[in-house]
């Protein structure tokens, strides 16, 4: 799905990146836990800990530019003199042949993780108490995101697949447990923020891609639509290098 959603006019999508998430997260509640950082207080601090008040938020912008830093644009066009990632002219680098990459669009960034669902996000009853903490992160440092959450409804060929690729055993309950928990964050960030896709549903040949369209609409993306699908991890782990078009006039309203 992420290289899908990487073929989208002016968007740039990035892989994993081993739970990056925890590290800003972990900032935010060092900031919001210690009393002696008065956060949120309309009165500054003096002594030992002084400085002036402290936005609510203030925090956003540093994390989002965190996340800026570990998806760059290709090397060539950071060295280019005068580049600038908001006014991205190579934007349309994926041969979607849209020509949306044209100078003075606004930049759309996205990332994939599986471990929002790990044990840095889990309490230590693992019930999710801290997952829906982690939610409540994303919305108020992301608060112009939208957030896609993918799950495997069918456990026992999400349990094969596992095996087949790591070795390993799964314990379907585990995942059952997971997927509960991924419903339970997008119930919390509400419809118009998140949206649940069952992966089972969207790798169908035939149908799968209107699931996909659906999507993107849902994203705000408009005249656009799939003709077919790529794959990740093509009979394995390889890449899926066929072209894919989104139509001619395929556009986010604005750009």
């Amino acid at each position: 799905m992420t290289n899908m959603l990487d073929l989208l006019p002016n968007v740039r999508m990035a892989g994993e990146n081993n739970a990056h998430l925890r590290y800003g997260l972990e900032a935010m509640q060092n900031l919001e836990e210690t009393y002696e950082f008065a956060y949120k207080h309309t009165d500054g601090v003096v002594g030992a800990w002084k400085h002036h008040p402290i936005p609510k938020q203030s925090i956003a912008c540093p994390i989002q530019k965190m996340y800026e830093a570990i998806n760059p644009p290709p090397m060539e066009d950071l060295m280019s003199r005068g580049y600038n990632d908001n006014l991205n002219t190579n934007a349309n680098r994926n041969g979607n042949g849209n020509g949306n990459g044209s100078k003075g669009e606004d930049l759309i960034l996205g990332f994939k993780t599986v471990r929002f669902h790990g044990k840095e996000f889990l309490d230590e009853e693992g019930k999710g108490d801290s997952l829906l903490l982690a939610a409540k992160f994303m919305l108020e440092n992301f608060p112009c995101a939208r957030f896609v959450i993918n799950i495997r409804g069918d456990i026992e060929k999400q349990v094969e697949s596992w095996q087949a690729a790591f070795g390993t055993p799964m314990d379907g309950d585990e995942v059952r447990r997971y997927n509960r928990l991924l419903v339970d964050v997008a119930s919390y960030m509400g419809q118009d923020k998140a949206r649940v896709v069952d992966m089972i549903e969207w790798i169908e040949r035939d149908s799968g891609v209107e699931v996909l369209n659906d999507l993107i609409e849902w994203l705000g993306f408009v005249d656009c639509r799939y003709e077919s699908l790529l794959h990740s991890n093509k009979d394995g782990y390889g890449i899926d290098r066929q072209q894919v078009s989104l139509g001619k006039n395929c556009h986010y309203p604005g750009n």
